[in-house]
C-alpha cells in the first residue's frame, strides 16, 4: 500500500525503515548540557554499538580530525581531541551513511548525500574557527538540510522508483512529489527535524528561509555552493555563489573561490574517512585519475543480433528504458566504442541517465549540466543528424565543455546524435574513443543504430496511442 502524506511517511520511517537512526539521533541531541555528564552519556551511547564505535575511532584518527597523528583509541580521547559536538556530529554522519546507503543505493540518493556532505563542510568553514560549537551546529544543519529527500530515495521502494521515473520523464519535482508521495521533500525534512530533535538552527531555517542570522546564512550559502559546483566550478551559478561567499567573509572573489575548492577536497577526504567512497567521488574536486580503457573490437554479428532484439522488443511493446539499454549494448559491444551514454533532458537539466564503459557509474551519478546554458550537450539537441567530432573539431568547440563536461568527457573524439521522445528533442546518444579516432565504419554504425532507436521510439509511441 502506498504511503501518502507527511505523517504517514514519518511513522513509516520511525517504525519500519529508520528506527535506529531516528532513535539514536534523538538520544544524541537530547544529551544534557552539563559537560562532565554529557561526555559520559555520549560515550555510553556510542559504546552500545560496536560498529559505530569502530567507525568513529577510524574517522577520529583521520588526517582531517587528527592532524597531529597521535593515536586515538577510546571514545573519551576522541571527545577530547575532536570536541563533544564534533564527535556527536561524526556519529550522526556515520549513522546516515550506514542506515541510508545500503548495498545498491539509487543514483539520486548518492547525489543528494554528496551535496549534503559538501554543503556541511563548506558551511562549517564559513564560521570563525574560534566558535567550535557554532561551527558544528552549522555543519549538522547543512548536512541534514535535505534529510527528507535522502530518506525517500533510500527507503521509498516502489514509490521512489515511480517518483524517479516521473522526474526523469520531465515532470517537475514538486508535482511528481505531490502525485506520488502527497508531500514535498522540505515538508518531510521539517517534520523529521522536529520529530528527531535534530537541530534548532535547522528548524529555524526551514520555518523561515529569510532568517538572516550569520549561522543561517552560512548554512544556506554552503547548500547553494554545493548545488552550483556540482555542475562545475566554472559555471555562472558557481561564480554568483562565490561572489556571495566573498561578501560574507569579506574576501576577494579569487580568495573565496580558492578556499571553496580547497574545502571541497577536504569534504571528499572527510566522507572517505566515514567509509563512503561512493559519495566522496561525487564531490566536485580536481585531480581525478585518468580513464583506463579496455579496447573492444567491433563485432558485426553482435550488431545484427542487437538489431533483431530491438525489432522484437518493439513488437512486444517494451519500455523506453529497455530500448535504450539494447541500443547501448549494440554501440558498446557491437560497434566497439569505448564509452557510450544516453543523455536525457529532465526539467532544465541534461543528465547522463545510462552509460557503459569506464567511468560509467561516475557518469550516471555526476554528469549533469543545465540545458538553459550553452554547452556541448545543449547545443547538440539542435543537430539535424549525428555529428562526429575528430580531435581538431573537439578542440574548436572546447569552449562548450563547461562545468563537469571537460574533466568527465576528457574532450576526446566523439559522436553525438539527438533523439525525439514524444515529439520533443529530449535525449542524446553519445559515444567516444579514448586515444584514437572513431573509424568511418563505426560512425556509419552509430548513425544506423541511432536511426533505428528513433524509429523504434516512434513505433512505441504509436502503439501506446492505440
Amino acid at each position: 500500500m502506498a504511503v501518502k502524506g507527511v505523517d504517514a511517511w514519518v511513522s513509516k520511517l520511525n517504525a519500519v525503515d529508520l528506527p535506529v537512526l531516528g532513535s539514536v539521533v534523538k538520544t544524541l541531541n537530547q544529551l544534557t548540557t552539563n559537560d562532565d555528564t554529557r561526555v559520559n552519556q555520549l560515550s555510553e551511547v556510542v559504546l552500545k554499538d560496536s560498529n559505530l564505535t569502530s567507525q568513529l575511532l577510524r574517522a577520529a584518527n583521520s588526517t582531517h580530525f587528527n592532524p597531529g597523528g597521535g593515536n586515538i583509541n577510546t571514545i573519551t580521547r576522541a571527545i577530547i581531541q575532536v570536541g563533544f559536538e564534533g564527535v556527536k556530529n561524526i556519529c550522526i554522519s556515520l549513522l546516515l551513511v550506514d542506515q541510508l546507503l545500503g548495498d545498491n543505493p539509487r543514483a539520486r540518493l548518492l547525489q543528494v548525500m554528496a551535496r549534503a556532505f559538501h554543503a556541511a563542510l563548506q558551511a562549517k568553514a564559513l564560521v570563525p574557527t574560534g566558535n567550535a560549537d557554532e561551527r558544528e551546529e552549522v555543519f549538522i544543519a547543512a548536512l541534514l538540510y535535505h534529510v527528507g529527500e535522502m530518506a525517500v530515495w533510500s527507503k521509498g521502494g516502489a514509490q521512489a522508483d515511480q517518483l524517479d521515473s516521473l522526474i526523469t520523464s520531465g515532470v517537475e519535482e514538486p508535482e511528481a512529489c505531490a502525485q506520488v508521495l502527497s508531500l514535498q521533500f522540505n515538508q518531510l525534512t521539517r517534520e523529521l527535524v522536529k520529530n528527531w530533535h535534530l537541530s534548532p538552527l535547522l528548524s529555524q531555517i526551514l520555518t523561515n528561509r529569510a532568517n538572516n542570522t550569520p549561522l543561517a546564512q552560512a548554512v544556506l550559502l554552503g547548500d547553494s555552493l554545493s548545488k552550483a559546483s556540482y555542475y562545475g566550478w566554472e559555471t555562472e551559478d558557481t561564480a554568483k555563489v562565490v561572489k556571495d561567499l566573498a561578501a560574507f567573509r569579506n574576501l576577494s572573489p579569487e580568495e573565496a573561490f580558492a578556499d571553496a575548492q580547497a574545502m571541497a577536497e577536504q569534504a571528499a577526504d572527510v566522507v572517505t574517512a566515514f567509509g563512503a567512497e561512493r559519495i566522496s567521488r561525487l564531490i566536485p574536486i580536481a585531480g581525478r585519475e585518468p580513464v583506463q580503457v579496455v579496447t573492444i573490437e567491433p563485432d558485426p554479428s553482435f550488431q545484427l543480433k542487437v538489431l533483431r532484439d530491438l525489432s522484437s522488443a518493439v513488437q512486444q511493446g517494451t519500455d523506453v528504458n529497455t530500448l535504450f539499454q539494447i541500443v547501448m549494448e549494440g554501440l558498446y559491444k557491437g560497434v566497439g566504442l569505448d564509452r557510450v551514454g544516453v543523455v536525457l533532458l529532465v526539467r532544465e537539466q541534461l543528465m547522463m541517465r545510462y552509460a557503459l564503459g569506464p567511468q560509467a557509474p561516475l557518469w550516471r551519478e555526476q554528469l549533469v549540466v543545465k540545458s538553459t546554458e550553452q554547452n556541448f550537450f545543449s547545443v547538440a539537441l539542435n543537430y539535424a543528424q549525428p555529428e562526429y567530432f575528430d580531435s581538431a573539431r573537439v578542440i574548436s568547440v572546447s569552449h562548450l565543455y563547461t562545468g563537469v563536461l571537460q574533466p568527465m568527457l576528457n574532450t576526446v573524439p566523439c559522436i553525438i546524435a539527438p533523439i525525439e521522445i514524444a515529439g520533443r528533442r529530449s535525449a542524446l546518444f553519445y559515444a567516444d574513443k579514448i586515444g584514437q579516432p572513431i573509424t568511418e565504419d563505426q560512425q556509419a554504425a552509430f548513425g544506423h543504430f541511432t536511426m533505428q532507436a528513433q524509429q523504434s521510439l516512434t513505433a512505441l509511441a504509436l502503439r501506446s496511442r492505440k
